[in-house]
């Protein structure tokens, strides 16, 4: 049997990936030289601006929407010392970021095993693939799709494009 040094086990927070998370802590144990690293990918959405900019009175082009100018009241302006208080609050990204590393973690806690944390940015196929040909990792473990028939066949499986793409061996976890 092949010696596996590096396992990587993707995760996204649904029950399909609990269980590869599950797979890979089992495998850590039985190989104990092993590197295990959970990967989660995060996908921060781009600001989206609107190019046209509507004539009609009303229009909010930043929102997309029309607001009734006799509904709204006058604003006024904000002070520069409560930007400034605005600025220092995470993004959402960096919540989101916060939040995946911390579930992680409670994970290889939970598996009783010592482990790496990964957050990738990107398409979760692409991520993936990258970061185990990046590490030479030997094995990736997904979870199984949670999707409908009809939804794979509509957005594709990321289980699925996952196996086609590594460039290692990929274990899916039902």
């Amino acid at each position: 049997m092949k010696q596996l040094k590096r396992i990587v086990a993707a995760y996204d927070g649904n029950e399909e990936s609990n269980r590869a998370v599950e797979y890979g802590a089992s495998l850590k144990k039985a190989f104990p030289e092993a590197e295990l690293t959970i990967v989660q990918v995060l996908n921060p959405k781009g600001e989206s601006r609107i190019i046209e900019s509507a004539s009609a009175p009303g229009f909010v082009p930043a929102a997309g929407f029309y607001v009734d100018p006799s509904q709204t009241h006058p604003v006024t302006e904000v002070e520069q010392q409560s930007q400034m208080h605005m600025n220092d609050t995470p993004t959402v990204h960096e919540n989101n970021v916060r939040m995946a590393e911390s579930n992680m973690m409670r994970l290889l806690s939970e598996c009783q095993v010592n482990g790496n944390i990964e957050i990738l940015e990107g398409n979760a196929t692409d991520s993936i693939c990258d970061y185990a040909k990046r590490t030479n990792a030997d094995l990736i473990i997904v979870g199984n799709s949670a999707k409908s028939g009809l939804e794979k066949f509509f957005l594709g499986s990321t289980s699925s494009s996952i196996a086609k793409q590594a460039p290692c061996s990929v274990f899916i976890a039902k």
